[in-house]
């Protein structure tokens, strides 16, 4: 279970082994230790308690702080469940072998193919219902697959010397992407293509937001899997920057965040903004909660099902093991 914290001056406490919300409005509500995985807090206006931050550090509940735009600022999380240095030792050496250039290959093939998979799911009924999305979307999926021969054709001796080239076929896959995405979505939302940072229509403020989530259940999932969050390979080094958990993404932005919110935006939701041209509260819950509902749906690897939350720290496991070469990282592609 992932906990979220929205409503200004809720106080987060601890009775046993069970978090309680308390607030002087609302009814107290009350989760079992045991039962969480991650406490994530959208407001500002909120207050833990040590005891409370103490016992999620015991169960291995990380608790995270996003701002107004989803962006991770802060984490709370034990210091002794990354206690071995074999694995970041693996990871610094990687970067300058032909090991992080597999690394960097790796998170634009499952971009890409993650990417596929969602547009065949969402053109999967829109070959009668609606022709043009439906024509779009055949005309993008050949070109990802192309992109991903364009990939194996990228050799080099340091993540360095081909980063450019790489990014370069990340650019194409997107444009080809997101192309198909405009033609899916409804006219009224005006989508203008992807946006980061700074944007201010509905469909980008939305996605932006969710991704702010996923990244700060990204970096703690490398972490707990000994890995470096701020040292990566496709994306560059830079002070606050947490490169992993940029490339790492990679392959579960379509998966954990797109799916929802498009499915959201398609069905008429539409975010809502406060007098500042920021995401009202009750909007940044309800994205959340639409990214943490998918991140608990489960889909097959090996043929065993697992909750999404769970195949993401199998990958960092996977990547891990690869950068010690003691195993094979091979991409997850989700199913439609």
């Amino acid at each position: 279970m992932n906990l979220t914290i929205s409503e200004r001056g809720t106080f987060l406490a601890l009775r046993s082994e069970r978090l309680q919300l308390r607030h002087p409005q609302q009814e107290l509500q009350e989760v079992a230790l045991r039962d969480l995985e991650s406490v994530t807090v959208t407001t500002t206006a909120c207050t833990l308690s040590a005891e409370a931050i103490r016992a999620c550090a015991k169960f291995g509940v990380q608790i995270d702080l996003v701002d107004a735009l989803g962006a991770p600022y802060a984490k709370f999380s034990s210091p002794y469940l990354v206690g071995t240095v074999s694995t970041r030792r693996a990871q610094m050496g990687a970067y300058l072998t032909p090991l992080g250039i597999e690394v960097g290959r790796h998170a634009i093939r499952a971009r890409l193919r993650n990417q596929g998979s969602l547009l065949k799911y969402f053109g999967k009924y829109r070959k009668t219902a609606d022709p043009a999305a439906y024509a779009a979307i055949g005309r993008a999926l050949p070109r990802l697959t192309a992109l991903e021969a364009e990939l194996d054709a990228v050799t080099g001796e340091c993540i360095d010397e081909v980063r450019d080239f790489l990014l370069g076929i990340e650019g194409r896959g997107g444009v080809a992407y997101w192309g198909a995405v405009a033609a899916m979505l409804p006219v009224d939302l005006a989508f203008p293509g992807r946006l980061g940072r700074g944007a201010t229509d509905a469909t980008n403020m939305t996605l932006n937001y969710g991704y702010g989530i996923l990244y700060a259940r990204t970096a703690g999932v490398l972490t707990t899997a000994g890995l470096e969050p701020f040292a990566g390979f496709l994306h560059t080094d830079r002070p606050g920057k947490p490169s992993l958990v940029l490339d790492f993404v990679e392959g579960f932005r379509a998966v954990c965040v797109d799916r929802p919110v498009l499915a959201l935006l398609g069905r008429g939701w539409r975010p809502e903004t406060d007098e500042h041209g920021k995401l009202t509260p009750d909007t940044r819950k309800r994205i959340a909660q639409a990214v943490n509902d998918r991140l608990d749906t489960r889909d097959t690897v090996g043929g065993k099902r697992f909750r999404l939350q769970n195949i993401m720290v199998m990958q960092a496991r996977r990547l891990a093991t690869f950068l010690r070469g003691e195993g094979e990282y091979p991409v997850y592609v989700a199913g439609w």
